[in-house]
């Protein structure tokens, strides 16, 4: 039973170990194997293939196109060390990608633990970890293939060289380089900007930054981040100076006005952050409340505060998609919060410990449940009710995957049955939470899940009434169907960039949620099919 006493002096019982083993459960969640998911994963996948095929390296392409939502270079991470293990068959480019990515995410775990440590804070390190791995924000972006993670990499080695910059100022100006240049791999150029302002700013603030190895620094790592940044823009217009103007409009595009409405914008990001950066947001408020007249004495603690605000800033202005423009705010919160943790008060640690404690409880007990269902078949509606949004799924017991989810569920109620809970440990106990609730999901219904989200079996289905001899067409470029049938069949759909009726192929794939869209008079539907979750349906069609 759990105890809370203002009088023991109490032994730290936040063990390195138990951190490891926390860290290394949370990270293997991202390395099992699946199908490519919605938004971004199907496109780095066909892009990385294309790579390996066609050796596109500077232009990606997508199903034979030129793809510009995500910045080249991205993809040239996975393409070279796949090629390097000379790994050519789908499977192996897949598994490769999730590998690469969890290496990935590790790296940002770690070198965030590095900058938590020389933070001014006790043992500081571990309690980073812990409010990182326990964010949803943080979980959003690490449990699928997309660019953010590397943008958080980009981040954190950033905030590195910065806090390395008097020690080591030959060294901290390559990190700031690798973080530019990883910076810049953003949809468009506002973080980057963001990164070199802050740089600009800080001397201008606060006197501790103006000196010669802080200038070296900048200098050095703005310098080399601008000639390889030239270099590889020069080099692209030189290759394909199309693609080069559509690349730099996108990417240089700061504002969209299209339905723009500052108050929504506002209200909308601060409730998007209401639930984002949970549990971070609660301490921060702590922190601010007991640091409030010294929080800037820490200068990395200053740098998180102008990415933080920046980050706020540039998200409610900027119109775009708010979670594209407002995720690397984690990182701050994560390092604001974990200053003043041993601090809290104990009525405080009390309610969130059994908050954590009541939703991941439920959450678990929900998942077993379900788990339990499957084996026994009742109650028949909910088993009815999870078939009805899987694809071809048929429940298979494994003894590996229900070990361990045992293991998992061992671990987790060990962890939270410790007595005399401080704000560490509570902190601990939230992590093992997540932690707890996402691993025993993934132990035990990954298979389901993968069933509803994959699109394997729709492609599958569709092969026998395309004659991929001959050209097939498609509606605009870098669409979700080119990546799919481009990724798993080999398929090179043609793009019609005003409409399909015009194209001069005899075969189309389309996907729409309104089937009128489709001119009946000129094409003739062989073949449909959508996800259950989906209200897009693909179709194939061959003129009449």
């Amino acid at each position: 039973m759990l105890t809370y006493s203002k009088n023991i002096k109490l032994k730290r019982i936040d063990l390195p170990w138990l951190l490891v083993m926390l860290v290394f459960i949370w990270v293997l969640g991202t390395a099992f194997f699946h199908s490519p998911w919605e938004p971004y994963e199907l496109f780095v996948f066909a892009v990385v293939k294309g790579i390996i095929y066609n050796h596109s390296w500077l232009v990606p392409v997508v199903s034979g196109v030129p793809y510009s939502d995500i910045q080249p270079f991205y993809f040239w991470i996975y393409s070279s060390i796949i090629k390097l293990f000379n790994i050519s068959s789908i499977e192996g480019i897949g598994k490769s990608v999730r590998i690469i990515n969890t290496l990935i995410i590790f790296a940002v775990i770690i070198i965030s633990a590095r900058i938590g440590s020389n933070l001014k804070a006790y043992k500081n390190g571990r309690s980073v970890i812990l409010i990182l791995i326990s964010s949803i924000g943080f979980i959003n972006n690490a449990y699928q293939i997309s660019p953010n993670i590397l943008i958080l990499l980009g981040f954190c080695f950033y905030l590195y060289s910065l806090q390395l910059y008097r020690e080591l100022p030959g060294f901290s100006s390559w990190l700031l380089f690798i973080g530019l240049i990883l910076i810049s791999i953003n949809f468009t150029c506002e973080f980057v900007l963001i990164a070199i302002f802050i740089l600009l700013l800080l001397p201008i603030i606060d006197k501790k930054w103006r000196n010669k190895p802080y200038l070296f620094t900048t200098i050095i790592g703005i310098l080399l981040f601008t000639i390889i940044f030239y270099l590889y823009c020069y080099q692209l217009q030189q290759v394909d100076n199309e693609f080069f103007l559509q690349w730099k409009n996108r990417y240089t595009s700061l504002i969209s006005r299209n339905n723009y409405n500052f108050w929504r914008n506002l209200v909308d990001t601060v409730s998007l952050l209401s639930w984002y950066v949970l549990p971070s947001w609660i301490l921060v408020i702590w922190t601010i409340y007991k640091r409030r007249l010294n929080l800037f004495k820490d200068k990395i603690i200053q740098v998180n505060i102008l990415l933080a605000i920046l980050l706020f800033i540039f998200t409610v202005i900027s119109g775009k998609s708010i979670d594209n423009m407002i995720f690397p705010i984690i990182l701050p919160f994560t390092f604001i919060a974990s200053i003043e943790v041993d601090s809290i008060r104990i009525s405080i640690v009390s309610l969130l410990n059994w908050f954590s404690l009541f939703l991941f409880g439920i959450l678990g007990t929900i998942i077993w449940f379900i788990y339990i269902s499957f084996n026994i078949g009742m109650p028949k509606y909910i088993i009815q009710t999870m078939f009805t949004f899987s694809q071809k799924y048929h429940f298979k017991f494994n003894i590996w995957q229900l070990i361990l989810a045992i293991i998992i569920t061992l671990i987790w109620l060990f962890m939270i049955t410790r007595r005399h809970i401080r704000g560490r440990e509570m902190v601990t106990n939230w992590a093992s939470g997540t932690t707890f609730a996402l691993a025993l999901f993934i132990a035990l219904m990954l298979p389901w899940f993968d069933s509803v989200l994959t699109f394997k079996p729709i492609i599958d289905s569709s092969l026998r009434y395309i004659n991929s001899e001959k050209c097939v067409t498609t509606a605009g470029s870098s669409t979700t169907q080119a990546a799919l049938w481009y990724y798993y069949a080999d398929i090179n759909l043609i793009p019609s960039f005003i409409n399909i009726d015009y194209s001069l192929c005899n075969q189309a794939i389309v996907a729409t949620e309104n089937s009128k869209e489709i001119n009946k008079e000129l094409w003739r539907i062989q073949w449909q099919a959508k996800r259950p979750i989906d209200k897009k349906i693909y179709y194939i069609l061959k003129r009449k």
